[in-house]
């Protein structure tokens, strides 16, 4: 009796060790399949670290663009137009034609002014001639000193016709050649002030010109902050409008010292160069001014940053998940930005991938070609 009750606890035992042996043995490459699974379903990344640095704190304000040279071109002589080859809006370039005024008055003033000159050089020779055979006469006292000094006066008189003869032959050839109003700077016509056929008079207005490369950009600066710029200064500028690459590099110019007592703004004039002509005058842009002094701040790579509504988080991987943080964004500084918020310098943030990521979403980080 006590052997078959023996017998049948060693069965039990046995068969319970060969049931926990199927289950044990059953679950386990289950167990191992899920975690591949999971592995494999983590989303791939790519990630920067959080870098910490010395940054100085920035403003940014609106200003306009304005022509870097305008110009009202005007005639220094008076005439009748008769070529106006531009038009309002074509592109010129220093020294274009802009105006031709009627020079034929002034070629016969020419013809006239120099037919004076040669006689005046003919009369000048023969008033030499005289003078040297009165002083022979002189010498041998033949005539009186009044006779001789009448012939040295007029010998005189005429070498002073000439001089003032030859200066009016140059101010009329310079007066041809301001028949023809050339472009001082190169640039875009902006206004026409005449046509063909009309008069115009020494001082008129025949065009306004505008210089847009360099270009400025009036910024209207608080008297708390223009202490703060130096001229030379480096800034950043963005348009917003601008197809392509909104933003731009340029250097303070001019800091006006009169200020407007209303807003208590000082102009800031900015120059930037503009060869592709895609800023025009009149344009709108944010001008970045770093003010203040350096402190310490974490910045991430600009991409590392979702924005939803009017809040922003970034992604931090923290063993093996992205974990959502929201932070503040700051300043941009080229590719990177001050940033706010539960982070540490170091840390990983995912710049590429996280346009769908969830809080808490495991990831697998992608590493370029050539990196660790």
């Amino acid at each position: 009796m006590k052997r078959d009750s023996f017998t049948d606890i060693r069965f039990c035992l046995l068969l319970t060790f060969f049931i926990l042996s199927i289950l044990i043995g059953g679950f386990l490459p289950f167990s191992t399949a899920a975690g591949q699974s999971a592995k494999k379903d983590a989303s791939p990344v790519k990630v920067e670290s959080v870098i910490q640095k010395k940054v100085r704190p920035v403003i940014t304000l609106i200003g306009t663009a304005m022509p870097h040279r305008k110009s009202v071109v005007a005639p220094e002589i008076e005439g009748m137009v008769t070529q106006f080859p531009v038009t309002k809006g074509q592109k010129i370039k220093k020294g274009d034609v802009l105006v031709r005024v009627e020079k034929k008055p002034l070629l016969l003033e020419l013809k006239c002014a120099e037919a004076n000159f040669a006689e005046a050089k003919e009369n000048h020779e023969n008033a030499l001639s005289e003078l040297r055979r009165s002083k022979e006469l002189l010498t041998r006292k033949s005539i009186s000193s009044r006779a001789y000094d009448d012939a040295l006066y007029s010998a005189n008189a005429l070498k002073k016709r000439i001089v003032a003869l030859e200066a009016r032959i140059e101010i009329i050839q310079y007066r041809i050649e301001k028949c023809v109003i050339t472009a001082p700077f190169g640039g875009f016509v902006v206004e026409e002030h005449t046509q063909v056929g009309q008069w115009l008079k020494e001082g008129d207005k025949v065009v306004s010109i505008i210089e847009i490369n360099p270009i400025l950009i009036m910024v209207p600066v608080p008297d708390r902050y223009v202490h703060f710029l130096k001229k030379g200064q480096q800034v950043d500028l963005e348009f917003d409008f601008l197809p392509g690459d909104k933003k731009r590099k340029g250097f303070v110019r001019d800091i006006i010292p009169e200020g407007n007592e209303k807003s208590r703004t000082f102009p800031v004039h900015v120059s930037l160069a503009n060869k592709d002509f895609s800023i025009l005058a009149g344009m709108s842009c944010k001008v970045s001014f770093p003010v203040g002094e350096f402190y310490e701040a974490l910045l991430v790579n600009k991409d590392a940053i979702v924005t939803s509504g009017d809040r922003h988080h970034i992604f931090v991987v923290r063993n093996g998940k992205a974990l959502s943080v929201q932070v503040k964004k700051g300043h941009a500084y080229v590719s990177l930005v001050v940033v706010e918020g539960n982070l540490s310098a170091g840390e990983m943030v995912v710049v590429e991938g996280n346009e769908r990521l969830r809080s808490g979403q495991g990831v697998r980080v992608i590493k370029e070609p050539g990196k660790n």
